[in-house]
């Protein structure tokens, strides 16, 4: 059954739940796509969701012009997968009070009224007085590390974003164990992780020769954090240093499909045998993106320091979607074993050996490996599995049950 037809099952009688999130501010695919598995599964679950991105913060004009043309028109998406008249963005910098979409400020305010939960992903709005009419409001952390240290410091404004919120989820599995080392705290998190619509996902791409990853060089602005006398930082430039040689020492094709790299730092790496790509052209469309995972052999990238040296447990929502789209993954260990298994599709590494081990055991079997990508995106990713246990944690039991 499609979301359509879901939808004209239920009529006017669809909860609503609204999702707020920072695509219109960053409209590249891989944002876009982390927001509509949030949309879709929950549409396919019965609710009838609504995206509101209220900060005032919209970069572009979403209207067709040469700075927009090499971004995702998020107006379109939203046409595309059947949201168009249920979404607002509210963009000051185009005057004031400036809104986009369908909704008027009047509706959404009312839109808050009516919702039976908020989920603000990526933390991406403080919560005002208006969204406070909502009786569920939900804190998606998707980047632990630094509001754990924050709030453990004592950090005013970010006191200020969770204080606004009823539940508490985190990208953070590893939270509670004890090799974990975040600061321990008063908020009471459930852990999560990307919930992934598969059917987006599935089709007949052949895998390619190379393994690639979608990332941000260098963030122009650091977002490094003291810690107990440790500096973590947040870039993934100097994590790549342990492992510049891979290339040459193995002889697969790796490919980096990166933003915010500097010329130089690119020609070290084609020097090194990586092939660089440019992320931004690549993320302006949401089949290029999605067909760029789905030709590849698998994914290989590291992760930032703080999730790491932190043993936070943290799993990329890009990775979640090589496995949707049956590719093995290799990936830096952040201490995700704790919740997502581990030797076949997923690899989790600490060291340039364990790197060399994982490519020869996907090497030697790749179709093993490639269902067992998919087995694990299946049985821990699924949209309607993930968002459905949140909000049964939450109170609120999906009109057409749980998917999976």
């Amino acid at each position: 059954m499609t979301a359509s037809v879901l939808q004209q099952s239920l009529g006017d009688s669809a909860p609503k739940v609204v999702v707020l999130g920072s695509m219109c501010r960053l409209p590249v695919a891989g944002v876009v796509y982390q927001i509509l598995h949030y949309m879709i599964g929950l549409q396919r679950l019965g609710f009838d969701p609504y995206y509101v991105e209220w900060h005032g913060n919209w970069v572009e004009d979403p209207g067709p012009s040469p700075a927009a043309a090499r971004r995702v028109i998020v107006a379109e998406v939203m046409r595309r997968f059947g949201f168009g008249e249920r979404w607002a963005c509210r963009a000051d910098q185009l005057g004031p009070g400036a809104t986009f979409g369908s909704l008027s400020g009047d509706a959404v305010r009312r839109l808050y009224a009516e919702a039976v939960a908020l989920f603000n992903v990526t933390g991406a709005h403080f919560i005002d007085d208006e969204m406070r009419q909502c009786p569920r409001r939900l804190y998606v952390e998707t980047d632990p590390g630094i509001p754990q240290i924050r709030t453990a410091n004592g950090d005013p404004g970010m006191l200020a974003l969770l204080a606004g919120h009823t539940h508490f989820c985190t990208f953070a599995e590893n939270i509670a164990n004890p090799d974990c080392h975040l600061p321990p705290g008063t908020i009471p998190y459930r852990t999560t992780r990307q919930p992934v619509v598969l059917d987006m996902w599935s089709g007949p791409a052949r895998p390619g020769a190379a393994f690639t990853t979608v990332a941000r060089w260098r963030k122009p602005k650091e977002k490094a954090i003291e810690f107990r006398g440790e500096r973590y930082r947040w870039n993934k430039d100097l994590e790549f240093e342990a492992f510049l040689d891979l290339p040459g020492r193995c002889g697969r094709r790796f490919e980096l499909a990166l933003s915010d790299i500097a010329a130089q730092d690119q020609s070290r790496l084609e020097a090194s045998g990586w092939a660089v790509v440019d992320a931004i052209e690549l993320s302006a469309s949401l089949d290029a993106y999605r067909d760029y995972i789905a030709g590849s052999a698998g994914e290989f990238t590291i992760a930032k320091d703080q999730y790491v040296r932190l043993r936070t447990g943290w799993f990329s929502d890009r990775s979640a979607c090589y496995l949707a789209a049956g590719r093995p993954v290799i990936t830096q260990d952040t201490g995700f074993g704790c919740a997502l298994p581990t030797g076949a599709g997923l690899f989790a590494f600490q060291s340039r050996d364990d790197v060399l081990a994982a490519l020869a055991l996907v090497e030697a079997d790749y179709a093993t490996h490639a269902r067992a990508a998919r087995e694990i995106a299946r049985t821990y990713f699924d949209a309607g599995r993930v968002l459905g246990e949140i909000l049964d944690w939450m109170g609120v039991e999906p009109p057409l049950g749980v998917c999976g």
